[in-house]
């Protein structure tokens, strides 16, 4: 049975620690083992990415260096998982995403799901909205509408890729609250792996993840109660999603609100 492949990148493509913490989840219930990495030595800037050092339960002083990690998650039923996290390069992408592709076919893997996180408009009280598009091949013609035009990340410049080589491959993205963006956002996680579980045969447990989700947006509620312009900006953003009736998050919705972020981003430089 071929393998499905779910990559996420730390950095700028992982608001809220979102798409990270979907893997990290899957490492936490499922078992799993190391089947490859990809040195960071030629890809990563280490005054941005830091090596850390630490000390093990046998004592020993160990290194850990930035790379990207390759694990082989085995649910109990189902076709079996590879994951790939690790920091987003800071050069030489197309190299870099040549190597995780090589190990993808290595790791006979057939389809992959890329998985990213922006910040956006979006308020903590109401499900935060997700999107899935399969990437189109290079020959394969997309209408044009509003797509989204301007910078992106490694997540697509991979997903691009393995599409290219014939791997079956969608990005999921998922929304987070702006106003919340220093902290990790459980219901952003939540919201990611629902969607995985669209694909992934067995029942990924869920209980801690939606306890901590919960959690986070209490821990949300109570801050816009002690500050009265975020308690009215979150209003503002709860009517403006219930006047269009929470509909389903489109790939167009989503490059619209990325634009705005991007917007927000030239503004605060």
């Amino acid at each position: 049975m071929s393998r499905i492949a779910i990559t996420a990148f730390s950095g700028w493509n992982d608001a809220g620690d979102a798409a990270t913490g979907v893997i990290e989840h899957l490492h936490e219930v499922w078992p799993s083992r190391a089947v490859g990495s990809v040195d960071a030595e030629e890809f990563i800037d280490f005054q941005v990415n830091r090596p850390e050092i630490r000390t093990t339960e046998e004592g020993l002083r160990v290194i850990d260096w930035p790379d990207t990690q390759l694990r082989l998650v085995t649910p109990p039923r189902g076709p079996e998982i590879v994951t790939v996290m690790g920091p987003e390069p800071s050069v030489h992408w197309k190299r870099f995403c040549d190597e995780v592709l090589e190990q993808l076919q290595l790791l006979d893997v057939s389809s992959v799901i890329a998985l990213g996180a922006l910040l956006a408009d979006s308020p903590h009280t109401r499900p935060l909205p997700v999107s899935a598009q399969v990437e189109p091949v290079p020959a394969q013609a997309v209408e044009d509408g509003d797509l989204y035009s301007g910078p992106i990340g490694v997540p697509t410049i991979l997903a691009r890729r393995t599409a290219s080589a014939g791997l079956r491959t969608t990005s999921i993205w998922v929304q987070v609250p702006h106003y919340v963006s220093q902290n990790s956002s459980p219901k952003a996680v939540l919201g990611l792996m629902r969607e995985v579980q669209e694909v992934v045969s067995a029942p990924i447990p869920l209980e801690d993840l939606i306890e901590e989700a919960e959690a986070w947006e209490r821990g949300v509620d109570e801050l816009a109660r002690t500050d009265e312009d975020v308690a009215d900006y979150v209003r503002r953003l709860e009517q403006a999603q219930d006047a269009a009736g929470l509909p389903e998050a489109s790939g167009d919705a989503i490059a619209k609100e990325f634009e705005q972020f991007l917007r927000r981003r030239r503004e605060a430089d």
